[in-house]
């Protein structure tokens, strides 16, 4: 739950929470309802009433959205004990006045400004006991005095507040993995691991950092599930499963305090994961680009899952492809991509990831790794982006090359950096996300299969003595003019040449402006060096061309 809910239900616990006492089932409205009128008066004004049910309800749902006693091992949510939660009378009446209200604000709580959790929102008397939070007497004079319900909380709990309402309601289950997650799995609630054991890490130094909490289940994240267990007591086993995820949950409403008034405070970028928006028809961008990658290459293996485009624009094509996917792993086939159907997607994709030995081989074109490669990042993977790379520098000397070691540090940034650039992709970073991988991946393949020709202009006109200058009539100059008009076509949007076997004054203006493009020397005719130079420009063109649509 990356937002909090409103539960259909909610289970109480008619004791403390270690009492060996009976558990109860309760809408949530009947549940605030029977707190407000065994907390407080039908009496007091209204304005009051509402505060008091709004501070009620807030620490009720920070107890479900935080799973603070399902995280300690409990089949509960809340307890009846007015020394830990609020007091809850089973099968009591309740004040017509209070239930009326409750119906209109059950759907609302009050969070802090900024921060996603239900807030924490202690209250007491104000007589016989005080507290931080609000005085439920304190309230009554506040709205006596005029103030309203929403000054009245502000009051207590801080200007910094706001009510959150119309919260959606719905039914509200564990939200533990239902088999329990494993090296090489991926997905949200990997990522939402990797977070979580991240913050807990700064208690706990013991546990190692996640350098990338990128939702790949890989071995820094193991070394760091394995450390926790074995911190916590849990069997070390390196798999999350329902032991293991409550503990770290627990452990996480601890050390960010998320069950206290005083709470550090839960942002949305704490629970929010790549691609969290729902993608559909018209959409555009990387996390398309993405999605039609895996929908493609599981379409390789997966006969009921169509292929799709990769042009990064969700059409029909796309939809349909989602569709297919849906329909194939008994998902609703909506044909747009919410987090359910990411997720599972992905994890086929990684599936049969694990079924492959990831090892470079010469010529061999391999799948996008799972993860987005980026510094700090070892592995086999690794090694074979840097492979590419390599042999792609061979054909493009602005590429560096590096030690195919598969540790992703700042050379092998330089080099993917290098390779953005150079075909057009944006280079701020040195991230290889599915798109840049694919990209790589196919610049190889056209050059692995081209291997045996050095160059695409024709042998005849590599000989060392070659001179094509003005006033020349020869089929060289066909292939001179060719590149000539593509190169300046495609750099300064125009081109006066002809393709022509006639070497003319337009021929030579466009030498010298291509030359001067180049940083060469502004002379006016054509040697061997100049073709070949010509040739690998073009040839980078049509890769540029190629490789972005």
């Amino acid at each position: 739950m990356p937002q909090p809910i409103i539960p259909e239900r909610i289970t109480i616990h008619l004791g403390s929470p270690n009492s060996d006492a009976q558990n109860v089932s309760e809408s949530f409205q009947d549940y605030i309802k029977n707190v407000a009128s065994s907390e407080i008066y039908p009496t007091w004004p209204e304005e009051a009433i509402k505060a008091n049910i709004l501070a009620q309800i807030s620490v009720a749902l920070n107890r479900v959205y935080t799973e603070y006693y399902r995280s300690m091992g409990k089949d509960f949510d809340i307890t009846n004990s007015p020394a830990y939660d609020q007091t809850y009378v089973f099968g009591r009446d309740i004040f017509e006045n209070i239930s009326r209200i409750t119906d209109e604000i059950f759907d609302s709580y009050i969070r802090r400004e900024g921060f996603i959790e239900p807030l924490f929102a202690q209250f007491c008397d104000g007589i016989e006991l005080t507290c931080p939070g609000l005085l439920q007497w304190g309230s009554v004079e506040l709205a006596e005095s005029g103030l309203n319900y929403e000054q009245i909380l502000k009051k207590y709990y801080g200007d910094n507040i706001e009510i959150v309402k119309n919260v959606p309601v719905a039914n509200v289950d564990g939200t533990a993995p239902a088999v329990p997650i494993v090296l090489g799995d991926t997905g949200r609630d990997v990522e939402l691991i990797q977070r979580k054991l991240n913050r807990i890490s700064q208690n706990f130094p013991g546990i190692p950092r996640i350098s990338n909490p990128d939702g790949f289940f890989g071995e820094d994240t193991l070394a760091a599930v394995e450390k926790f267990q074995e911190v916590f007591n849990l069997t070390v086993d390196g798999k999350v499963g329902h032991a293991t995820w409550y503990k770290i949950q627990f452990a996480y409403n601890g050390v960010k305090k998320l069950s206290e008034i005083s709470s550090e405070g839960l942002k949305l970028s704490d629970v929010d994961t790549r691609f969290s928006d729902t993608l559909r028809v018209g959409d555009t961008g990387d996390g398309v680009l993405a999605l039609q990658y895996y929908l493609s290459y599981i379409a390789l293996f997966v006969p009921t899952v169509s292929s799709v485009s990769y042009d990064g624009s969700f059409g029909k094509q796309t939809e349909d492809a989602v569709k297919s996917f849906q329909k194939t792993y008994r998902l609703p086939e909506t044909g747009e991509v919410d987090r359910l159907t990411w997720d599972n997607i992905e994890n086929v994709y990684y599936g049969i990831l694990r079924e492959m030995n990831y090892r470079f081989k010469e010529g061999a074109i391999l799948p996008f790794p799972g993860r987005v490669l980026r510094v700090g990042i070892v592995g086999d993977d690794v090694k074979a982006l840097q492979e590419y790379l390599n042999y792609i520098a061979k054909s493009y000397p602005t590429i560096p090359t590096v030690t195919a070691d598969g540790d992703f540090g700042e050379a092998t940034a330089a080099q993917v950096k290098a390779f953005k650039t150079l075909f057009g992709y944006n280079s701020d970073n040195e991230r290889v996300t599915p798109q840049i991988w694919n990209a790589i991946t196919s610049v190889y393949d056209d050059l692995y299969e081209n291997a045996t020709q050095a160059y695409a202009i024709p042998l005849e006109i590599q000989n060392e003595n070659i001179l094509l200058k003005e006033g020349d009539t020869d089929e060289d100059v066909i292939i001179l003019t060719s590149m000539l008009r593509m190169i300046e076509e495609y750099y300064f949007g125009t081109s006066d040449i002809r393709i022509s076997s006639y070497f003319s004054k337009d021929t030579s203006k466009a030498i010298r402006n291509v030359r001067k493009m180049l940083l060469l020397p502004l002379v006016d005719f054509a040697d061997k060096d100049l073709l070949q130079r010509l040739d690998e420009e073009v040839r980078t063109i049509r890769m540029k061309k190629k490789h972005k649509s």
